[in-house]
Formats: structure tokens, sequence, C-alpha cells
């Protein structure tokens, strides 16, 4: 077995054989000539001793030794087949830029090991293939490490906006792992690096000038180019920053000129562009504030007029609003503040009518029938009531006495279904029954063996005529 089989160079090859034809000559020396120069033996003996029995022959090795040297045999080749793999790995990655020097001391070893090979001396070239198999595998961890190392100083280097540094480190990245996905992404960036460097500088010139929309453009242009350059995108933002802050006040500028000019409608407009700018400056909330106060003051006496025409019109709830708007805008309002507490009150009150006026039914409800009896006593506790307190006084004192007083309703079932009227009665089977109900909503349910239950939904109105609630299981099961 040679190295020779691990894609050895030529000059490699030649030295090899040059060194086999020495050994040979220097064994055929040894045998012909050695003879002819020596006429004693190395170490004086007994001439009448008796001739040494002959040695074994070399050729004949025990089993035990055969089988130790075949296993070291196999364990080597194995071993060549980690450093062929190993070896070609380095040589893509280009390993003679980064690591030549330990590249070929390794190449040397294996040249030993195959030398010892080529001898039998399977075990000692088993331990120099071992030795250079680790060898290699540091130098393929340095590998790992130094393109690890180029692609941070590239990346780093592109960040700071050096185009020399960066191209250099990713080159050296690039000769190490071509086709790493990073190598490349950062590859694609150091080809642009130059032109985003210069779009960056010329932003900050900008910026520094407070031309805000330039410098905005240049680096958004520089952001284009490079996606990821973190130094674009902060800049970018410093940017965008700096312009709607510009903006903001100049609204606010705008806002402030309209209000001493007595524009309220101009100075709101400009104040509320300005907290769409910035929502939670407070700044904007006090500018606004400063308008309605100042607004509230001018028209106060005419929303005081207006407040007092809606309640000569028992139209107490938009009285109510109007009072509070006068405050909100001007807390000291001593006028507003001492109709507000009347006016809320009738507000409240005439909440409460028209709830039970408008929905009848609550009064089934004995909770809500003692609230409405409550509303009813205070407002006919009201002097004088007023055209609208009166009608709604007549009106609930009417539902009032119908929820109180029951109705004739009747029930017709088939005699087989079992019929339960919810929260009332069981009425159990039946052809025709009535029962006497106060207004409001009930649920009737029926049951039957062998068939579907039905469940029967009814609303008493209180009025004397009432339909007749029919509740009959008629589907079968299955």
């Amino acid at each position: 077995m040679s190295w020779n089989n691990l894609s050895q160079s030529p000059g490699q090859s030649k030295t090899q054989r040059i060194t086999l034809l020495a050994l040979g000559l220097v064994v055929l020396g040894t045998v012909f000539l050695l003879p002819r120069f020596v006429s004693e033996p190395w170490v004086a003996g007994d001439p009448d001793e008796p001739p040494t029995p002959p040695v074994a022959s070399t050729s004949e090795i025990a089993p035990s030794t055969a089988a130790e040297k075949s296993r070291y045999r196999q364990e080597s080749q194995s071993v060549l087949a980690e450093i062929v793999a190993t070896r070609d790995r380095l040589t893509e990655k280009n390993v003679d830029r980064w690591a030549g020097a330990e590249f070929q001391q390794a190449l040397q070893t294996i040249e030993s090991g195959d030398e010892l090979y080529g001898y039998g001396e399977y075990q000692a070239s088993l331990e120099r293939f071992g030795e250079a198999l680790t060898a290699l595998s540091h130098i393929e961890e340095l590998g790992d490490r130094k393109l690890a190392e180029a692609k941070a100083a590239g990346a780093a280097a592109i960040e700071s906006l050096n185009p020399n540094v960066a191209a250099g480190s990713i080159e050296l990245a690039g000769a190490i792992a071509p086709d790493d996905p990073e190598v490349q992404e950062l590859s694609a960036r150091v080809a642009s690096l130059e032109q985003v460097a210069n779009l960056i500088v010329a932003g900050d010139e900008a910026l520094d000038a407070g031309r805000y929309e330039a410098a905005l453009q240049a680096y958004r242009q520089a952001l284009e180019l490079d996606p990821s350059h973190q130094r674009a995108a902060e800049s970018v933002a410093v940017a965008q920053s700096e312009l709607t802050a510009s903006r903001f006040r100049r609204q606010m500028s705008l806002g402030f000129a309209a209000l001493e000019q007595q524009d309220y409608d101009a100075a709101r407009s400009s104040f509320e562009a300005a907290g769409r700018i910035y929502p939670a400056d407070p700044a904007v909330a006090r500018a606004l504030a400063q308008v309605e106060n100042r607004e509230s003051a001018t028209f106060a006496s005419r929303d005081l007029e207006r407040a007092a025409s809606l309640e000569a019109n028992e139209e107490w709830s938009e009285a109510v609003a109007v009072y509070e708007s006068l405050l909100a805008a001007d807390p000291s309002l001593t006028d507003a503040k001492a109709r507000l507490i009347p006016a809320r009150v009738r507000a409240d009150l005439d909440k409460r009518l028209n709830r039970y006026i408008g929905e009848p039914l609550r009064l089934s409800s004995e909770a809500d029938y003692r609230r409405a009896q409550l509303a009813l006593t205070d407002a006919q506790g009201i002097k004088p009531a007023g055209t609208r307190l009166s009608l709604q006084i007549g009106q609930l004192k009417e539902l009032l006495e119908r929820a109180a007083t029951p109705v004739n309703v009747v029930f017709q079932s088939d005699n087989q279904t079992h019929v339960v009227l919810f929260r009332v009665a069981e009425l159990g089977r039946f052809e025709r029954t009535s029962l006497r109900l106060r207004p409001g909503r009930y649920v009737a349910a029926g049951t039957r063996q062998g068939f579907r239950d039905v469940r029967v939904e009814f609303t008493i109105t209180g009025e004397s005529q009432q339909e007749t609630v029919v509740v009959r299981c008629e589907e079968p099961i299955g």
C-alpha cells in the first residue's frame, strides 16, 4: 500500500522511487561484496564448536502474529479512509491559504506512516496515521474558527463602513467556505458597501444641517442597497424621528398663532394634527384644553341659555350634556355647577321612567316592579310636573296596574304529553286547561315516551285576549 494511492504529487512519487532504488543497491552490496572483505566472524568462537543449528525461516509466521498484522493493516486502511476524506475537505477549503505549514507537516507524517506500511510495519504505520488524522482534525477545527472570525470581522467592517477590511475578511471566508450562505450574503453586502458608505456620510451631513428629508432619503437609499445594515437602519430611524419632531413643532406653532387670533377651529385643527404626530405628548392635551377654555369662556353665556331652554322642554339629558361640556371647558362656572345637580336628578328619573315604559315586560320581575313603583313615587312628588313628566306618570301607572293583573291563559295538549310550565307549575297530561298568569315571558316544556321533547316560549302582554298555547310531542324518535 502506498501514499501514492492518496493522490500524491509526482515529485513525492519520484522521491520514493529513488529511495527504494538506493535501499536495493545497499542490500546487493551487502550480499555480494561484504564476504570478500570479512575473513573472520564478527564474534570469535571455538573452531571446534559444533555449528549453530539453523534459525527457522522468517516466512514461517505464527498464526497469532499474522492475525495481529491483519488487524493493524485493516485499522490502518480505515484510518487512511478518514484521512483522505479530511484531506479532501481541507483542500476544498483552500487550506494552503490559512494553514499551509501545518497541512504539509501532516502530509509528511502520512508519508512516514505509508513507508512503514510498505515494509509491513502495520502497528507503527497505524500510530503515524493516527497522528496525522489528529493533526488534520485540528487543522479542520482551526479552519472553522478562522471562518467564524473572518465572518465576524467582515460583518463588523461592513457596519463600520470599512470596505477594505470587509473585502479582505470576506475573501478569506469565501476561500474557506465559498458555498456558505452567510458568506455569500456578506460578500453581496461588501459589493455595495462603498456606495452604502457614501450615502450614509451624505445623510449624516444633511442631518447635521437640519435637512431632515434629504438625510432620510439618503439613509433609505443606503438601506435599500443593504437591508441588513444596522447603521443604515438606525440612521433612518433617527432622521425619521427628527423629521417628525420638526413637523410637530410646526403644527404647535400654527395652533398657538391661531389661538391668539381667537380662531378656535384653526387652532384646534393644528393641535389635533400635532396630536396625530405625537398622540401621547402632554403638550397637545394642554394646548387643546386652552382652546376649549377660551372658546368656552366666549360662548358660555350662549350655552347656559340653550341649557335653560332644554330644561323648559324637559330635555334633561341634553341639558346635562351642555352643563358638563361647559364645566369641562371651565370648571369655575358657578351657574353651570348649580344647575347641573338638579338637571342630573331629573335626567336620571326621566331615564328610569322611559326604561320601564319602553320595556313593560321588565315589570314581570318582582325586583323591577318594586323599582318601577319607586320611580313612579319619585315622579309624583315633583311639582309642577310638566307636560312630559305627567304623560310618563300616567303611562307607568297604567303599566304597573296591568303587570299586577293576571290574565287567563289556555293550554292545549294531547293527554299523552307531560307538560311543565317552568318556574310556575307542573301541568301534567291534559287535553285543555287554563291558568291565570301575570304579564311576562314564559317557557313550557313537553315530554312523551318515544317522542322528541318540545319547548314552547310565549309572552303574556296583559291584554285580555291571548292565543292558545299548544304543547304536544308529535315527532317519534327513531
